[in-house]
């Protein structure tokens, strides 16, 4: 939030808004929704907006449907006993519930098998064969699981029992010698879609059945858990998913089922619509605690029984134990936080490996969401216990989880999962290679740019686009998940004219103003942002659209998914953020202030008026216009923000370097880096403003061989503001001040630009970052507190124990210089 985001969104031309509008029968407004996504002709529109049971895929276009349909129908007529092996989350849980109830409707002897989390881990084991072999079945269906079990279909072969996999998680080279294998994933699969949930290949199955036993319709009767499954495996809401979703949620609504039904009335006693998110962070989360925090088997008995008063039971077991994973989530979070702040390596580390001792195996799965979610790197924490330790992995979408763990299989015990999610389990003794081998590998696949976090953004929105006809019409998109993200709208140049927290300080609540419009915006987990925000200040939303309702009023609702600041503020920001890459402050004092050679400095520039400055900027040629100072940065964006319409030009600011030149456009670079200039290209170099030192900008105009060198003598172009650039003892006062009361264990580690806010707010002074960098390099040198640079814009600060002794600023010689500076500067 406020920097680090790259947001990704284009600028749509109107012409192809009204054609789609037109051809698709659409408004405008969702026609630029549908263009940003790629979607532009009438029929896949249509057949989005109106998903519908008939674009369901044959079930037999699955390999080894047919001969998986034929072995379940001879062991219901023959009434061998099937055992349904299952996997302890909610798309293992829906996947068994849905079997067992189909096959239990048919008459067969039937059974099922959960395989304990903590004990026993995911999918077919060594240890979990053996209990199922002495279950006296002699078939056996996996669901959500056993593609990657070749040895352990192997064991249950050899004890003649059949197995019958149905899967959806990504294959290693070879599958196992099972009766059939079901799964949209497999090598040779011809199946039109291969993002099918667990459930979802088991609600394939049972279809199938149906057909083959001329059972009409009556697969239907589970799309309500189908749905289920398919919004909390969080796979992509697209084709198949989406008919699935889109229908399953009219049957969560109106269920039959006694054990959903009494968990829809717990998690929605004010019978909101279910939607998508409801089951995603409402309903999942209970359902995905009974095998978190104990024995999943009580999720599957919720789905199955036909009891009311034990379904009741069982809800509200899994709301208790719901409260106790937040609980403990919460824990591990805060100590995996501790351990990668506190160990400076992890930032140079594109795969962060964490381990702890007794960390429940059940939550940690949800923390490694949250640690990648915050650092956006990929992330495998892991529970030890004695010479073990258990793993589960998230990761970001340049990365490939599955294939990271498979190059490092010769460290793993077992693993499983696939590009996103995995679980794994580790030698303890080998985790130190494992982190080094993972990390070797990210290195090779990942660079800089794809750990920066990325915000698509659908369209840019204004004043015009807020009303109630259009944000009602957003609901024609859903159901929204995975694939089909709700709608991301980019809002420019808002003012905050009111800042407050809600929820317990977790929440940021906003007001945000254009011109005379008013609008609410809350940024759910955005609390600790408010410290950096100012009454004021601009910024850019980039938000979802709602409707908000407070006792009984409705009201549009920008919920926000990232701020960054205005075009006004963030010039300011980025200017401090770069100004000392470019100038050695730490020079003599005597080397030279700005204008002390004024004809020396400028006798190959030819200097130019305003007037003629516009004329130069509105000619063919093209302009960079270089500047040293903040004030004249703004001075120009606002003058060419003026005379824009009239040279058809825009500016385009950049900071220390310039790439690719654009005629349209016109540059302005601040603060250049002298040994990076070519100005090979450029037509026309014109200086703005005053300049700290004569020396950088003589070093800048010895790198330009042309005679096209300009200076706009242009008496409102203010001078340079000593007080904006050094601290003084008021400011190195409240900078020692906060970083004391705020490290933990002695340590601070935050970003120069959000520190520097937090600063200036706490203590009503005008503090920067390049004044707190000024700052912490002086506390550094009297050794009151380690400053470190860890990557990107990220510091630490180890607060030096002292006591109470006193200590002079006179004594660092940085301090010295900088107020000698700060006197030449005014003088001047």
């Amino acid at each position: 939030m406020l920097h680090n985001k790259l947001w990704l969104y284009k600028e749509i031309p109107q012409e192809d808004i009204d054609r789609v509008s037109s051809n698709a029968g659409i408004s405008r407004f969702l026609a630029k929704i549908f263009i940003s996504r790629g979607m532009e002709d009438k029929e896949s529109i249509k057949k989005f907006l109106n998903p519908s049971l008939d674009m369901l895929y044959d079930p037999f276009l699955l390999k080894d449907m047919q001969k998986a349909v034929d072995r379940i129908i001879l062991a219901i007529e023959r009434k061998e006993k099937i055992v349904i092996y299952g996997d302890y989350d909610v798309d293992g849980i829906t996947s068994t519930s849905v079997l067992y109830n189909f096959l239990k409707s048919r008459n067969a002897d039937v059974d099922y098998y959960i395989p304990d989390r903590i004990d026993e881990g995911y999918g077919l084991t060594a240890g979990t064969v053996e209990k199922v072999c002495a279950m006296n079945a002699s078939l056996v269906i996996t669901v959500d699981c056993g593609i990657t079990a070749i040895d352990e279909v192997n064991y249950i072969n050899n004890r003649k029992i059949d197995v019958i996999v149905t899967d959806h998680h990504e294959c290693k080279e070879i599958l196992p010698d099972a009766h059939a294998v079901i799964s949209p994933c497999r090598p040779d699969s011809q199946y039109p879609f291969s993002y099918l949930a667990g459930v979802g290949v088991v609600f394939k199955l049972v279809h199938a059945i149906c057909i083959a036993m001329g059972l009409g319709t009556e697969y239907l009767n589970y799309l309500d858990l189908v749905a289920l499954g398919t919004v909390a495996d969080v796979v992509p809401l697209v084709d198949e998913n989406r008919v699935i979703v889109s229908c399953g949620l009219d049957k969560v609504r109106n269920t039959a089922n006694i054990g959903l039904k009494k968990l829809v009335e717990n998690c929605n006693p004010n019978s909101k619509p279910i939607t998508s998110w409801m089951i995603g962070y409402v309903m999942a989360p209970r359902i995905n605690a009974a095998g978190r925090m104990g024995d999943a088997r009580r999720a599957v008995r919720l789905f199955t029984t036909e009891d009311e008063t034990e379904a009741s039971d069982i809800v509200l077991q899994l709301n208790d134990e719901n409260r106790l994973r937040q609980d403990m989530e919460a824990e591990i979070l805060n100590e995996a936080i501790s351990i990668i702040d506190a160990d400076e390596s992890y930032m140079k580390e594109k795969v962060l490996v964490v381990a702890g001792e007794g960390w429940h195996h059940g939550v940690i799965g949800i923390v490694a969401s949250r640690i990648t979610e915050k650092y956006h790197r990929p992330c495998l924490l892991f529970s030890k216990e004695g010479d073990i330790a258990k793993g589960s992995g998230r990761s970001i979408d340049s990365f490939d989880l599955f294939e990271a763990l498979t190059h490092c299989q010769d460290l793993i015990d077992r693993f499983g999962g696939h590009e996103q999610a995995a679980g794994l389990t580790v030698p303890a003794d080998n985790l130190p290679a494992f982190r080094k081998k993972i990390n070797e590998y990210a290195d090779s696949i990942l660079n800089d740019e794809d750990l920066m976090p990325q915000i698509e953004i659908d369209v840019r929105i204004d004043k015009d686009d807020l009303n109630r006809d259009n944000i009602i019409e957003l609901d024609a998109l859903a159901p929204f998940g995975a694939g089909n993200p709700a709608p991301v709208f980019v809002y420019r140049d808002l003012k905050i004219g009111n800042i407050r927290t809600v929820g317990d300080n977790r929440h940021l609540k906003l007001k945000l103003q254009d011109e005379e419009h008013l609008f609410d915006a809350i940024g759910f987990n955005m609390g600790d942002k408010a410290d950096v925000l100012r009454t004021g200040d601009m910024v850019d939303a980039a938000c979802t659209l709602e409707i908000n309702t407070w006792n009984s009023i409705d009201t549009i609702q920008m919920n926000l998914r990232d701020l960054r600041f205005g075009s006004e503020t963030a010039i300011k920001e980025q200017y401090y953020l770069n100004l000392d890459r470019c100038m050695e402050m730490r020079e003599s004092a005597e080397a030279g202030i700005f204008n002390e050679s004024c004809d020396s400095i400028l006798q190959r520039v030819k200097p130019i008026s305003r007037k003629e400055f516009i004329d130069l900027a509105g000619s063919q040629q093209n302009m960079v216009i270089i500047a040293n100072t903040l004030e004249t940065v703004l001075y120009i964006e606002s003058l060419l923000k003026k005379i824009s319409v009239d040279i058809k030009k825009v500016l385009e600011i950049c900071y220390t370097i310039f790439y690719n030149i654009d005629v349209s456009k016109i540059y302005a670079l601040i603060n250049p880096e002298p040994d990076t200039l070519d100005f090979s290209k450029i037509d026309n170099v014109v200086f703005c403003g005053r300049w700290v030192k004569d020396s950088y900008m003589k070093s800048i105009i010895g790198r330009i061989d042309k005679s096209g060198i300009y200076f706009l003598d242009d008496e409102l172009i203010d001078n340079i503001y000593s007080d904006e650039l050094i601290p003084d003892r008021r400011d190195m006062v409240a900078v020692y001040q906060y970083v004391k009361a705020n490290c933990r264990n002695n340590k601070l580690v935050d970003s120069l630009l959000m520190l520097s806010r937090r600063i200036s707010n706490s203590y009503k002074i005008n503090m920067n970052s390049f004044k707190l960098k000024r700052s912490l390099e002086i506390f550094d040198e009297l050794k009151l507190m380690e400053y470190r640079e860890i990557g990107g814009e990220r510091i630490s600060l180890l607060v030096a124990d002292n006591g109470k002794k006193k200590t002079n600023l006179e004594n660092s010689k940085s301090y010295r210089y900088l107020q000698q500076l700060k006197a030449k500067l005014k003088e001047a």
